[in-house]
């Protein structure tokens, strides 16, 4: 009888060391937005390790100069690419990180929608917001986000930026820190003291 217990007991534990837990993750997605030539993106759901990240069309030379960056710790990339002269049709748009996790969205030219990302019109705390800024110097290279007069509304260590490279463009976003409601200027400054400003309602 003590051996067949015994013999029950090793069974059970066998089976309960065999049972396999699946972790549930996220996929890395990207969202694109724009007329023209000028395409922004943002996205989310890729490693909270990533620090760096890049654009891409793995099958087209459609993408003629881009510029993208990470939230440090959030696993959001945003940027944008200026679209090369290509014939009309469906192209890929690849975003990777430095880790080697990418998401891929399609790129309509001359014809259909592009996937988006659309912001209810009001913003509260903890919600994610992006930036797509023109006509700051060409001769920029970085660039910050800001609210000059109400700094909490960017949450600290959230906020990321990018110049697409001769362009002054910039990209960017930031997670909305907990403020009152009301309206806030966000200001994008590139590192020859140009701004540009725009204001957002909170709550």
């Amino acid at each position: 009888m003590r051996v067949i217990v015994a013999l029950l007991v090793c069974a059970f534990l066998i089976m309960t060391v065999n049972v396999t837990f699946r972790n549930v993750e996220s996929a890395p997605t990207i969202f694109l937005s724009g007329t023209g030539s000028s395409i922004s993106f943002n996205g989310g759901g890729f490693l909270p390790t990533d620090k760096t990240c890049f654009v891409s069309s793995p099958s087209s030379t459609v993408i003629l100069s881009s510029a993208c960056a990470v939230q440090a710790g959030t696993g959001m990339p945003y940027g944008g690419f200026t679209v090369g002269n290509v014939l009309p049709g469906e192209y890929v748009i690849q975003v990777t990180g430095d880790w080697g996790d990418f998401a891929q969205a399609i790129l309509d030219v001359n014809g259909g929608s592009q996937q988006s990302l659309s912001h209810a019109a009001g913003f509260a705390a903890g919600i994610s917001v992006s930036i797509h800024a023109s006509g700051l110097l060409p001769t920029d290279t970085t660039c910050q986000i800001s609210s000059p007069s109400s700094p909490g509304v960017v949450l600290p260590g959230t906020a990321a930026c990018v110049i697409q490279s001769g362009t002054g463009v910039a990209y960017g976003g930031f997670i909305i820190g907990n403020v009152l409601p009301g309206d806030y200027v966000i200001q994008v400054t590139g590192n020859q003291g140009d701004f540009a400003q725009t204001v957002i309602a909170v709550g």
